[in-house]
């Protein structure tokens, strides 16, 4: 007898409807049974796969690789298509089994069994483990469905579907819809108000409520809020049930803080925004230096209230890096100040929380994302980058684990246009934390950088499923989706304009609303509000790049040349430098001939 545990992936498929089959007419049913056998055993050997044997109407294999797998399951339902009478469920699994003689046994066979018993006729269902190896196999489409309890498997197992018909995504909203019913959770972690004498500590309050964020936003099944749309609440003096449909959640996460010398309290109440009840509260009176451990005990006491007990795996993803509390101090004052988008000011405080500690990752990480922003959009300086480069590289070596580090430095090698390396820390950035909104949305513009439109929609869809409020990654979906053709553009656009429009109700001049939201009314028509959104945003902020591109894209579409060509300029000017994006987004095809345009290419890198 040989034994062998190993990795494996294995692929179980399954006749629909054979057992009514057999009643009915046993002869078809034999039939079918020959026919599918001769159908899928050339097709398993051709994709590298081990035919192990049939279970009645069902066939097990084993492959060597995912992508085997999944491209041999694609094949094998094509051709049922194609040639068939029959339908076939397929069930994949990467797990861990045992080989005994010619047989094989195991949890990882188990699972592939249970999801292929619930995969609709004709479809292809995969475990997590699977996904995560070919979600950006260019041949390989998929999307998640839901989390499903399944007989004699410990703990809920996520589930994706594969397009089998055209290689593309399902874009619909409608899909959207359904995924957010599959029982996930939702809250906004509101900033915590300031009680301590001194106003300045504001900075303190909101830091530590989206460090509570950060470490929340880690958890499977559970919705978090951007600080954005959450913040943007700050002052306004709302009630639960208000708050609750502005950010459309379940609960929110309230506190206060009383910062006295090195004394610290902190108060806390987890609310539902359905009756306004408490589902949990606290109150930490403690010295300053324990508000790390404070932070901690709060993220975990909020998700074990709304997710139950939490697995000592979550825990650990749920913590952040500590350090002592001046390092700490300024790191929050840089945050606050990036967030504002006050660059210098920033750069200033994270540089001294480097100082105090060289030691700190998170300091490096946000002092690299300032450098990016710099080059990118105040100024193309090739110091920045070399800058940005340099502290996301430091971050990265001092957490290896950290989701952070790994997006900044995918955001330098992006601007670098060094672009498979890009690509692969976002991998990385997205493997440590499967919900890292910012991975997948600067993946997504890194590809559409390059060209690679399709690839990019999948990325954007992503990261509007990550964050259902956002409405930057939804809108440029739908900008995708127009260039590939799509009809799902038209509803995508209209959904990201909801969202937009929610956005301008809790912030009536955010400049990225009203100038990314104006490009994609003028594409739906609407062009009299179009450019009234955009003249706003242009006499709110008339030095700020981002604006002014977006107002270029929207003078171009419009056959305004001579003024979009004039806003290109002053971008280019304060040095935009984005050469590569311009290349491939469509909205510039009106100026691609006139002459200065072709000058003020050539002045960007």
């Amino acid at each position: 007898m040989f034994t062998n545990r190993q990795l494996a992936v294995i692929m179980f498929t399954d006749i629909v409807g054979y057992t009514s089959l057999m009643g009915e007419d046993e002869q078809k049913a034999f039939d079918t049974i020959l026919e599918n056998r001769r159908l899928q055993q050339p097709l398993i050997e051709k994709f590298n796969g081990k035919w192990i044997k049939e279970l009645g109407d069902g066939v097990l294999a084993s492959f060597q690789t995912v992508t085997d797998a999944v491209l041999c399951a694609i094949a094998i339902q094509k051709k049922v298509k194609e040639e068939n009478d029959f339908q076939l469920r397929i069930g994949i699994h990467l797990g861990e089994v045992v080989f005994e003689n010619n047989d094989v046994f195991g949890d990882g066979v188990n699972i592939a069994s249970r999801i292929q018993t619930i995969a609709p006729p004709g479809e292809i269902y995969l475990t997590e483990a699977v996904y995560d190896n070919v979600f950006n196999k260019k041949d390989i489409h998929a999307r998640f469905i839901t989390e499903a309890s399944l007989k004699n498997v410990k703990g809920p197992v996520k589930i994706y579907q594969v397009n089998i018909d055209d290689g593309s995504v399902e874009y619909s909203i409608p899909m959207l819809k359904r995924e957010s019913a599959n029982g996930q959770k939702s809250i906004a972690v509101l900033p915590f108000v300031n009680l301590s004498n001194d106003k300045e500590q504001d900075y303190f309050c909101e830091g530590v409520a989206e460090e509570i964020l950060n470490s929340l936003s880690h958890l499977k099944n559970l919705r978090v809020i951007s600080r954005t749309s959450a913040f943007a609440l700050k002052d306004k003096n709302l009630g639960a049930s208000e708050i609750g449909r502005l950010l459309n959640v379940e609960s929110l996460l309230e506190g206060s803080v009383r910062k006295a010398g090195n004394r610290l309290r902190i108060t806390t109440k987890l609310i539902s925004v359905s009756d306004g009840s408490q589902l949990w509260s606290e109150r930490y009176d403690h010295e300053l230096e324990d508000i790390f451990s404070i932070q901690e005990n709060i993220a975990e006491n909020v998700a074990t209230a709304l997710r139950g007990v939490l697995t000592s795996k979550e825990k650990d993803a749920m913590r952040r890096p500590e350090t002592n509390i001046e390092t700490y101090e300024y790191f929050l004052k840089g945050k606050q100040y990036y967030h504002r988008l006050s660059f210098n000011e920033s750069k200033k405080y994270f540089e001294r929380a480097i100082e105090l500690d060289p030691e700190y990752a998170l300091a490096y990480a946000g002092l690299a994302d300032v450098y990016s922003w710099l080059y990118a959009w105040e100024g193309g300086n090739p110091a920045d980058l070399e800058a940005a480069e340099n502290n996301s590289r430091k971050a990265l070596s001092l957490a290896p684990d950290l989701s952070q580090s790994h997006t900044a430095i995918g955001s330098v090698l992006a601007l670098s246009k060094k672009y498979q390396a890009a690509e692969k820390e976002f991998k990385k950035a997205i493997r440590l934390n499967p919900n890292s909104y910012g991975a997948y949305y600067s993946y997504g513009r890194t590809c559409f950088a390059q060209g690679e439109t399709k690839k990019a929609a999948e990325l954007f869809l992503k990261a509007s499923q990550v964050r259902r409020e956002d409405y930057q990654s939804m809108l440029l979906l739908a900008q995708c989706l127009r260039i590939l053709g799509k009809k799902e553009a038209i509803e995508t656009s209209k959904e990201g304009m909801k969202r937009a429009r929610k956005q301008l109700e809790l912030d009536p001049s955010d400049r990225r609303v009203l100038s990314l939201g104006a490009s994609e009314l003028l594409h739906s028509g609407e062009r009299e509000e179009a450019l009234a959104w955009i003249t706003k945003a242009l006499e709110l902020y008339p030095d700020d790049a981002g604006v002014l591109i977006n107002g270029t894209c929207i003078y171009a579409i419009d056959n305004q040349i001579e003024k979009a060509l004039d806003l290109l300029e002053i971008a280019v000017g304060k040095g935009y430098g984005k050469r590569d994006w311009i290349e491939h987004d469509p909205d510039y095809d009106s100026l691609r001939e006139e002459p200065r345009f072709k000058a003020l290419m050539k002045k960007l890198p």
